[in-house]
């Protein structure tokens, strides 16, 4: 197989000129990280991290209206969610690492409103939560609940 080259700057320049048809295709070459560098601009939506973890959304697709299976299936998402971003920070979580936070959901229910996001804390080395659902970066944290809130509370609820 051969391999081409091509210079970055006159890739971006294409891809900022293009329509969006042209724009998905040069992301299909390049990946979508050489356009969007930034993973908030790339996921908007749980087929999109289901896109760059390379998994189908079909497998994360709860036809059950068992309360039990919908939470089963919101901590699948959640799960992979939080390893999705993670994966972008090219960062471990180390559990004995204590300086290394790990941020976390505090969720808050209330009988007006029902469930919200009370605020994203920190830990070191311990956990309240289950330590799969970790973020390495508060902003990631905060993102994930604006973006996937429905998973969450389907989570907890």
């Amino acid at each position: 197989m051969e391999t081409l080259t091509a210079d970055k700057g006159a890739v971006l320049k294409a891809y900022n000129k293009a329509k969006s048809g042209k724009k998905l295709l040069l992301e299909n070459i390049f990946g979508a990280k050489t356009f969007q560098p930034n993973i908030m601009e790339r996921i908007k939506c749980f087929e999109d991290v289901c896109k760059e973890m390379g998994v189908s959304p079909k497998k994360y697709i709860c036809d059950s209206d068992d309360p039990d299976d919908i939470a089963a299936n919101a901590l699948r998402q959640s799960l992979l969610i939080s390893r999705c971003f993670n994966a972008d920070t090219k960062e471990e979580i180390d559990w004995s690492n204590s300086n290394q936070y790990k941020y976390f959901h505090v969720y808050v229910y209330s009988p007006s409103s029902g469930w919200s996001l009370f605020g994203v804390d920190y830990w070191h080395s311990f956990t309240f939560s289950g330590s799969r659902q970790a973020f390495l970066k508060r902003e990631h944290a905060e993102y994930a609940w604006e973006t996937f809130k429905e998973i969450y509370i389907n989570l907890i609820k």
